[in-house]
């Protein structure tokens, strides 16, 4: 019975002994995790390239250059609605050329000068904008056209505004190709009649208009007008190039009734129109009425 009891009774601890204990308890509470948290360490270390490889992501307002995409969103850039190639809300043109387009892909006033500058053959940089988002419109933009609209076209120091005294630019200073102005006063007309009389009576009828008469009347003027093949005959002209963009848009509206059977000269000028290479190389998949 004695060597049991002396057994049980466990010799005086030293406060040395308590603390190193504790330690022991520590360390063994602590070390699975400790080695955890330094593998994860050692994993990222070897995932991770060195800070100084990272580049700086441009912002939204900023555009991509590098980017390939013709219209909608940019590939690996922005994900706003309009590709940016060249220009943006900040710093200067990116362009190099002496002519230089500032554009908005989506809008059929700069298309008129962007089928015109192909039909031409004009040697020209791209500088699409951006024209609405946080960022605003940029200063140098500002600076070519106070009013803040595109097209403007910029050759050398002169800087050119309006879609049509654009192309009527681009037809007498451009090109090997001949004039787009054969006829004088022919291409007058068909400028006069897109702007006052198509362009406003089509914007009422896609806006939600219930009055079609005014809108088809124009139409009948355009149909009855046309020499065949194109508007003012055998060539294509700057009168085909003005009216093309909204007339394109106009076929995309089933539901304004502007059918072969009603209009055959009309439609028929029209698929002629979209054969050209100038037209073709113009369209982009995501476009603005813009009135």
């Amino acid at each position: 019975r004695g060597v049991y009891h002396s057994q049980q009774v466990s010799p005086p601890v030293t406060e040395q002994e308590k603390e190193h204990r504790r330690m022991l308890v520590r360390g063994e509470a602590w070390s699975p995790r400790l080695l955890h948290l330094g593998l994860c360490v050692a994993l990222l270390a070897s995932l991770c390239p060195p800070a100084g490889a990272f580049g700086h992501a441009a912002p939204p307002s900023v555009p991509c250059p590098s980017s390939t995409a013709l219209w909608g969103r940019s590939v690996g850039c922005s994900r706003r609605p309009v590709c940016r190639l060249k220009g943006g809300a900040a710093g200067t043109m990116m362009g190099t050329k002496d002519v230089q387009f500032v554009t908005n892909k989506m809008c059929p006033f700069a298309q008129k000068v962007w089928v015109c500058l192909e039909e031409k053959k004009v040697d020209y940089d791209l500088v699409e904008v951006g024209l609405y988002g946080s960022g605003g419109k940029p200063d140098w933009f500002m600076k070519l056209n106070p009013r803040g609209l595109v097209p403007v076209l910029k050759h050398g120091n002169k800087g050119v505004t309006e879609s049509n005294d654009i192309c009527r630019y681009i037809d007498a200073n451009f090109g090997d190709v001949g004039s787009l102005s054969p006829q004088g006063q022919g291409v007058d007309f068909w400028m006069r009649l897109m702007d006052g009389e198509v362009l406003p009576t089509g914007k009422k009828m896609v806006n939600g208009g219930s009055n079609p008469e005014p809108f088809h009347q124009a139409i009948s003027k355009f149909e009855s007008n046309i020499k065949g093949p194109y508007l003012l005959g055998d060539v294509f002209s700057l009168a085909d190039v003005t009216a093309a963009p909204m007339m394109w848009r106009i076929f995309t509206e089933s539901r304004l009734g502007v059918t072969p059977e009603k209009y055959p000269k009309t439609c028929a000028w029209m698929e002629l129109v979209k054969s050209r290479p100038s037209f073709k190389n113009t369209v982009v998949s995501s476009w603005w009425w813009w009135w």
